[in-house]
């Protein structure tokens, strides 16, 4: 047997106007306090005007760290044979870029020297450790000027870079670059 389905119309369901509503009366219970919702505004302290303000905490700036960053990144890739250490040139002082790319592929030399030592250029053998970056310290001790310490590691062997940057016509370049 078949069953039907039979269709009823819904029942009419809408919410009262606005009109249609009984007022509503509602006194508050005179037991209950009144409540202060009031925010009170505080008041610094004042400062006297004797007293010279301590400078900021030495840090550095945003571009100085970006100018850092990208200098041991070359740095690390002059070290690890993918570029030449002439490439250091471009982000040198011109007055000091002799000493930063010689300190560069003193590095570099050193680097390979340590891996033909371990016998890791014989073929076959497995690719030689790179050079990684292991913490970068930073400091400013002038507006200007950026100094940083970069500990290095290589396989075994953990080893340091310090690195001067100065701020010269709006670009920061490398001035000192010491391998230890």
């Amino acid at each position: 047997m078949r069953s039907t389905i039979h269709l009823r119309p819904a029942p009419r369901y809408e919410p009262p106007f606005d009109d249609e509503l009984a007022p509503q009366v509602w006194s508050p219970p005179r037991q209950q306090l009144a409540l202060d919702w009031t925010v009170p505004v505080p008041v610094p302290p004042p400062v006297p005007a004797a007293v010279p303000q301590s400078p900021p905490p030495p840090g550095a700036s945003g571009d100085a760290r970006l100018a850092v960053r990208r200098f041991v990144h070359l740095c690390v890739e002059v070290l690890n044979g993918f570029r030449p250490a002439g490439h250091l040139r471009r982000l040198s002082l011109p007055a000091t870029a002799a000493e930063v790319v010689d300190s560069g592929l003193a590095g570099a030399q050193w680097v390979g020297r340590l891996r033909k030592a371990r016998g890791s250029s014989v073929k076959g053998q497995r690719r030689p450790d790179p050079v990684v970056v292991l913490r970068v310290q930073l400091c400013e001790p002038r507006a200007g000027a950026i100094e940083a310490a970069i500990v290095l590691v290589t396989g075994d062997r953990t080893w340091a870079l310090a690195l001067r940057m100065e701020l010269h016509d709006q670009s920061w370049v490398a001035t000192t670059l010491c391998l230890i």
